[in-house]
């Protein structure tokens, strides 16, 4: 009798396991498995703590990657009928607070540019899955979807590259949450961790990641994800100010609204405005946590001059923002108001 008791239990969980394997191939594949294929898995099944590597498996191949992924793609937006949107997240801007509100308002979950899995990144650049309606991230202007609306956040420039230093500061003490590759991590965790023994003003001759033209400078021409290109940088750079000009209101006609950081109510605006939801709060929340105490920095004469004069540059955007009625103006007595808190706050000492 117990061994017709075991026999029944074996056959019992054999037909489960062949159940979970039917379930496993509709759910992610869209299909039936053959006989080998619900064979071959319902003996995996068997084996405990096998399910995590088998669900694993089945994202990584790829029949789900070229069949699987966009029909469960275009399935979720096949009646979408609300706003298309991306969000152009220079750093430093408060932009982690407006993705966060961006992706409440649209109703959606966005498809993130942020250093995730370079190789997902990789095959959305390629594919074309340009219907789904939200897309951010730290990435140059022609890197997104055409048929949507354009977000970005402006901050004062002075201030943003102060910001810039100190965040990577803080990515020398703390991981980053948004890289999953452990290479990378460990690569960007060296140069961070060598950024935090530069002085500010040595840091500012090659400021990576605190160059904003570089945003909207369209790199399309240099192929998908090319903005950190050296060649692309060249070019950027070899532009006289007419045709920077020219190439800044060519791009900046994609974004339909933006706001400056420090304008609480003009967020809520633009959030509003692209989303087409009424937005009325924006959350607070930061990637790194503060740092209660900095190494000093000092911005002698030089440094400020330097400081100036990427400022002088990166006005070019702004007044492009402005003459598309986008953003006002800084006066002077603003913008410097906006650059001396923000040194005090993060521990930079004028001289």
């Amino acid at each position: 009798m117990n061994i017709n008791r075991n026999v029944l239990k074996k056959f019992s969980s054999s037909r489960h396991n062949q159940k979970m394997a039917d379930s496993l191939y509709r759910v992610m594949l869209g299909r039936r498995p053959t006989v080998a294929e619900r064979s071959s898995m319902a003996l995996r099944l068997q084996i405990p703590n096998q399910f995590e590597s088998i669900l694993s498996h089945m994202l990584d191949s790829p029949e789900f990657q070229t069949m699987g992924l966009p029909l469960k793609l275009a399935d979720a937006t096949k009646e979408w009928t609300g706003n298309r949107v991306f969000f152009l997240h220079i750093p430093k801007t408060a932009g982690t607070s407006v993705r966060l509100a961006l992706i409440d308002a649209v109703g959606m979950p966005a498809f993130e540019f942020y250093d995730r899995n370079p190789k997902v990144e990789a095959s959305w650049r390629e594919s074309n899955y340009n219907f789904w309606p939200l897309w951010v991230g730290h990435q140059n202007i022609a890197d997104f979807p055409q048929e949507l609306n354009g977000l970005t956040i402006f901050r004062e420039s002075r201030s943003r590259l102060l910001s810039t230093y100190r965040q990577k500061n803080r990515e020398a003490i703390a991981d980053n949450p948004h890289m999953l590759d452990e290479v990378r991590l460990a690569v960007e965790k060296n140069h961070s961790l060598q950024i935090l023994n530069t002085p500010f003003h040595i840091w500012l001759n090659n400021p990576v990641g605190g160059e904003m033209i570089d945003y909207f400078v369209s790199s399309k021409s240099f192929g998908p994800g090319s903005m950190n290109s050296k060649e692309f940088k060249d070019y950027v750079n070899g532009l006289n100010e007419p045709a920077l000009e020219t190439a800044l209101n060519g791009s900046l006609g994609r974004i339909t609204h933006a706001a400056w950081a420090h304008d609480g109510p003009a967020i809520l605006r633009a959030i509003s405005g692209v989303s087409g939801s009424n937005v009325t709060e924006l959350p607070r929340e930061n990637v790194y946590e503060s740092q209660k105490e900095f190494i000093p920095q000092i911005l002698n004469k030089d440094t400020v001059a330097t400081l100036n004069a990427i400022q002088e540059k990166e006005t070019l955007v702004y007044k492009a923002a402005h003459e598309q009625g986008l953003v006002p103006l800084l006066s002077k007595s603003e913008a410097d108001d906006l650059f001396e808190i923000t040194a005090k706050r993060l521990g930079f000492t004028f001289t």
